[in-house]
């Protein structure tokens, strides 16, 4: 581990060779009014029937309460794989657009949901094959907004229908049976379900890693090294989760080979990696922690600071492997010096989709300012503690929580943060040198 002094500053003089600096010295709620809680919780049930020979669902979503608490629901559907809608109630749609009024005490909203979905590139990020599926939750269910009583709050749980001999493996527990998972999300009043789902004849590795539980599926037949995994959260793992601490008690990590798209993709709990991605890709990165590190940060950045977002993802992929000795100092450096001259052209990282180029960029500017701070503060800190402010304090991920956080750690202004050094900033921010 490099939490000691000397280690810091160790690692600060080898990023200060690299980049040649001196040296180190969704859900919304709409409710009618504000006040306190009063109402009783009402039950959501989400149900998923899957059939193999089918490349559709039925899906529905039961609501029960005992007077109206739920008013109305306002879904963002996609009209290409949510159909044939039914429920109880008033329905209206209008292109991506669904509204439900279910009846006072209650009723069902039915839909046939298109399981596959492929990228522009045809591969698939949701697949189903006659012996599993694997999705998205979140899709099944589309995003909503609702209007409810004042203070109403929801309990829910997710209900699947599968052939005989299907398994199943979601970011929740099962409850009273099989195929019933209980779930809430404490931010939201009206629970949702989220994350990755992979079910049907499929294998899964288990175990307990840094106070986290761990699960580890594929389907049979593909080839997927669930132990190889295993063993590299071990040594990871509890690295991540001292500088998240938000990383949840729980992760599930899915996987299957072609013709899933070849990357991974994160989701609330859970992620999901292509069988053929390396571990550690021969540049020094490494694509299944990156993702994990978008599970441990469980939000996303404010609107054109994706590139904060992606960029601690890959720095803290990179800087996890050196810290727990699985990168050389050398080829950390390679590593980012890699990043260095792919980013150099970059001249707007205020993009609303970072990739590439752009990450490379925002993962050097953020190795930058983690030397920056452990030599401000002569190795007490680093970007660690800038992380875990944002965190604290609850703050988006954003260029200003990033300014404040790292000018109050070290009591100055950080050069590397002022609008002329990060492509795209506004000159007037907090972030300024004269500030």
């Amino acid at each position: 581990m490099e939490s000691t002094n000397s280690s810091l500053f160790s690692t600060c003089i080898g990023i200060a060779c690299v980049f040649g600096l001196g040296a180190c010295a969704q859900t919304t709620t709409l409710s009618d009014a504000s006040s306190q809680p009063t109402a009783k919780p009402y039950e959501l049930i989400y149900r998923l029937k899957i059939e193999p020979d089918q490349q559709s669902a039925t899906a529905s979503i039961h609501v029960s309460s005992e007077s109206r608490t739920l008013r109305e629901l306002q879904f963002t559907i996609d009209p290409s794989r949510h159909t044939e809608f039914d429920g109880d109630g008033e329905l209206t749609t209008e292109n991506n657009r669904l509204v439900w009024q279910p009846p006072r005490r209650g009723g069902t909203l039915s839909y046939r949901v298109t399981v596959p979905q492929r990228r522009q590139n045809g591969a698939f990020d949701a697949r189903q094959t006659d012996e599993w599926a694997l999705f998205r939750i979140g899709d099944i269910f589309p995003p909503v907004r609702t209007r409810t009583s004042a203070g109403a709050t929801s309990v829910a749980r997710l209900e699947l229908e599968l052939p005989d001999g299907w398994s199943a493996l979601t970011s929740y527990l099962s409850g009273d049976s099989k195929y019933s998972f209980p779930f809430d999300n404490p931010t939201r009043n009206f629970d949702r379900p989220s994350g990755w789902v992979l079910v049907g004849n499929i294998g899964v590795r288990r175990g307990k890693i840094a106070e986290t539980r761990v699960a580890i599926g594929s389907p049979v037949g593909e080839n997927v090294h669930r132990m190889d995994i295993m063993a590299y959260l071990n040594w990871t793992l509890p690295e991540l989760r001292r500088i998240f601490p938000t990383l949840d008690e729980r992760l599930v990590i899915v996987s299957a080979g072609d013709p899933m798209w070849r990357g991974g993709l994160s989701g609330p709990n859970s992620l999901y990696i292509h069988a053929d991605r390396p571990l550690i890709s021969e540049n020094g990165t490494s694509t299944l922690l990156h993702e994990l590190v978008h599970v441990a940060m469980g939000v996303s950045g404010s609107a054109h600071d994706d590139w904060l977002v992606e960029g601690l993802a890959e720095y803290y992929s990179i800087k996890i492997l050196r810290t727990t000795e699985t990168l050389s100092i050398r080829r950390r450096d390679l590593a980012l010096l890699n990043l260095k001259e792919w980013g150099n052209d970059v001249d707007d990282l205020f993009v609303k989709r970072s990739s590439g180029a752009v990450t490379a960029r925002a993962t050097t500017l953020l190795a930058e300012l983690d030397v920056h701070i452990i030599g401000e503060t002569r190795g007490r800190r680093s970007l660690d503690d800038v992380v875990l402010s944002m965190i604290e304090n609850k703050q988006t991920y954003s260029y200003r929580s990033l300014c404040i956080a790292a000018n109050k750690l070290v009591r100055t202004s950080v050069p590397m943060l002022a609008p002329p050094m990060v492509p795209g900033a506004p000159m007037e921010s907090v972030c300024s040198i004269s500030n």
